[in-house]
């Protein structure tokens, strides 16, 4: 991590020289960015889709940044990084953020819920499975600790079922699934795109519920493992002005893929690998959810926030974590548009 640290700062500088030679506005400016390098953790889910698009077709340089992406195959590595200090801002799916507010660290805020997905991830069973009931006895995998994971544990919750007793519940990568089903290891698996269309093509699969089955959705549209915009708490405190630019160029390119998917897609599929059809396939399925409704959200009347909230105190129930963190304790009410 040193040495990738000591290359950001040197990138840094040399963006800072680079700005001060071409005329930029300087940074003791009034409202010109304080640090103009932000490095970015994502990954190729459809959360991290925003930040690549402002990247790729110079948004967030119009707003004087340079964002360093940097890729991790899981919200849990993303958000250590991120308190570790490596990263200063990430998108991350809720469970993560709060199974960390859980523990006590104040390291990080939120300020932003920028998706919905609840079409592109589900629960996928053999067609002779026809209801949640039918997987008595089954072997159903799900990766732990995940969206997906509580999407099983609450739809088994709602039809009676026990995860201990009345079926095999399995722990397992979503990349591993398809070969898992193909092979009869596995009855049914819960996954999220794109793994989750791939299985669903598959000969002899079907949907038997997405997101939209979750017992928070129907009160406060919160799938079981919303993606949420997170900051390291320093960073917001020590650089007000950069983060106020990026979440400006954030937001403008949300914009950009509501309103222009097909040239979003252009530069997306160099982030995914997905086909062009199968990119445009995915950005169909996704809510773009714009800055202007951000802080009924997030704050006032707050009801994501809310519905956070209730999302925690499922996790204690269902003993993923010890006890529900006071989530709204956590948004950066100052970075929320």
């Amino acid at each position: 991590m040193k040495s990738m640290k000591g290359f950001l700062a040197a990138v840094a500088l040399t963006l800072a020289s680079l700005l001060v030679f071409t005329g930029a506005p300087q940074a003791e400016e009034a409202g010109a960015p304080e640090k103009v390098t932000v490095v970015y953790g994502g990954s190729s889910w459809l959360g991290h889709y925003p930040v690549w698009v402002g990247i790729e077709k110079g948004i967030f340089r119009n707003h004087g940044l340079g964002v360093l992406f940097q890729n991790f195959y899981a919200s849990s590595g993303r958000m250590g990084s991120l308190v570790a200090g490596d990263l200063d801002i990430a998108s991350t799916g809720s469970i993560s953020a709060i199974a960390l507010m859980a523990s006590g660290s104040k390291g990080f805020m939120t300020f932003a819920t920028q998706d919905s997905y609840a079409t592109v991830e589900g629960l996928i069973a053999r067609e002779n499975i026809q209801s949640i009931a039918d997987l008595k006895g089954k072997k159903v995998a799900a990766p732990f600790a995940s969206s997906a994971h509580v999407l099983v544990l609450d739809l088994l919750e709602q039809n009676g079922l026990d995860p201990d007793k009345d079926l095999t519940l399995l722990n397992l990568k979503v990349n591993e699934m398809p070969a898992a089903m193909a092979s009869g290891e596995i009855d049914a698996c819960a996954a999220w795109t794109p793994h989750f269309n791939k299985l669903l093509n598959m000969e002899g699969n079907h949907l038997l519920a997405d997101d939209t089955a979750f017992s928070l959705y129907k009160q406060f549209s919160l799938g079981p493992g919303p993606d949420i915009m997170v900051v390291r708490r320093e960073f917001a405190e020590k650089y007000p002005n950069t983060c106020k630019a990026f979440v400006k160029g954030y937001f403008e390119a949300v914009e950009m893929l509501r309103t222009q998917p097909k040239e979003c897609a252009e530069v997306l599929v160099k982030l995914t690998n997905l086909s062009m059809e199968d990119q445009m396939s995915v950005l169909k399925d996704i809510q773009w959810i714009p800055g202007s409704e951000q802080r009924a959200l997030m704050v006032d009347p707050g009801k994501f926030t809310e519905g956070m909230q209730r999302l925690a105190e499922f996790l204690v129930k269902h003993k993923q974590i010890d006890a529900a963190p006071a989530v709204k304790e956590w948004v950066a009410v100052d970075m929320v548009p």
